[in-house]
């Protein structure tokens, strides 16, 4: 299905996205190359991107490079300073609703990828602007930290449309999509 917004992301069997400082070692131990070939599959029908500030931080303070050159991205942040990332381009807006509306018209019918940030992600399914969940369950739980999809909405309905298990390593991709009312 193109033309979606969709989370795409990994978590911990507890339902956490980073640890109680924000860190993502617990991730990071798994190395991915059992993972790329899902990557690669999905950034394939990626048109743009929506990350939340958060994301960008943790990019900048862990000194990692821009991957997004040539996708349009929009950072949403209500702060007046984010820090500069070497050859990373995006727009930084404070509404997400207006985050996924450029977004959208610059995918041309692709997918728009929310990268990072369970909060952004959880506002999306209040706004109901979140289409489908990329899940990649991880063999490992925190007990704590920020959890993948918080959000005030009712109660929302999804359909599972695959699972994948993945490598050696134990984790699980999910896929599932809003049902339809």
């Amino acid at each position: 299905m193109s033309g979606s917004t969709v989370y795409y992301v990994a978590q911990s069997l507890d339902g956490f996205i980073a640890d109680r400082d924000d860190a993502l070692d617990w991730l990071l131990a798994f190395g991915f190359d059992d993972f790329q070939q899902q990557y690669d599959a999905f950034v394939s029908g990626v048109g743009a991107i929506v990350m939340g500030a958060g994301t960008l931080r943790w990019l900048a303070a862990e000194g990692e490079p821009w991957g997004y050159t040539g996708t349009p991205t929009w950072v949403v942040s209500g702060s007046d300073t984010l820090p500069a990332i070497d050859g990373a381009q995006y727009e930084q807006v404070a509404d997400p609703v207006t985050a996924i509306g450029a977004a959208r018209a610059a995918a041309a019918g692709r997918d728009v990828w929310v990268v990072g940030g369970g909060r952004l992600a959880g506002s999306l399914v209040d706004a109901g602007l979140l289409d489908r969940l990329h899940l990649t369950v991880m063999p490992v739980t925190l007990g704590t930290g920020t959890r993948v999809l918080p959000h005030s909405a009712a109660s929302i309905p999804w359909h599972l449309e695959s699972a994948t298990p993945i490598g050696s390593a134990g984790a699980v991709e999910l896929r599932y999509r809003v049902r339809s009312s």
